[in-house]
């Protein structure tokens, strides 16, 4: 597995030219942009996007993410997903893990109700619902990323951003 995080800016310069067309196409942000140039020179092969705006590798598994100024990207040959987030101290955490957190994910914010433990089992639940190109919504509600016996989370705080990778380890 390869995990590359970046910062980018109004001025971040992206040499279109090295991208394919179907990433020409598809992607509209400097961050995409920039996510997909830096996958590339990770090695992924014939870079493109499929079904509901997945990247997409030959030769390994791919995965991108974006937050603020800041733009995460995985590779790996077993099925992974990455999401990073800017850590929000202003935002009505409780309410929204009311709503989306299940059993030991709930029990574990009940206990220490912080931003830095909200971030860091959500942006878990996304790194593994983007492995399904699933993202966020009501799928949230489907699982418990404590119970995920299948699969392997690495989450760090970086910078005031919370960083997670899930990469699946059994029935690949």
């Amino acid at each position: 597995m390869k995990v590359y995080f970046f910062q980018i800016s109004d001025k971040t310069e992206i040499n279109k030219e090295n991208l394919p067309k179907s990433v020409l196409e598809h992607c509209k942000k400097t961050e995409s942009f920039a996510a997909a140039e830096a996958l590339i020179q990770m090695g992924a092969e014939n870079l493109r996007y499929g079904e509901k705006n997945k990247p997409i590798a030959d030769n390994c598994y791919v995965s991108i993410s974006h937050s603020g100024n800041m733009v995460a990207v995985c590779t790996s040959e077993k099925p992974i997903g990455i999401d990073i987030e800017k850590i929000d101290y202003e935002r009505d955490i409780g309410k929204i893990a009311k709503r989306f957190y299940l059993g030991k994910e709930l029990e574990t914010f009940n206990s220490t109700p912080t931003p830095e433990v909200f971030f860091g089992i959500w942006t878990k639940k996304e790194a593994y619902s983007k492995i399904g190109g699933e993202g966020v919504g009501e799928v949230f509600k489907g699982f418990d990323v404590f119970d995920l016996e299948d699969y392997d989370f690495q989450t760090e705080e970086i910078n005031g951003y919370m960083l997670s990778v899930c990469e699946k380890i059994k029935g690949c």
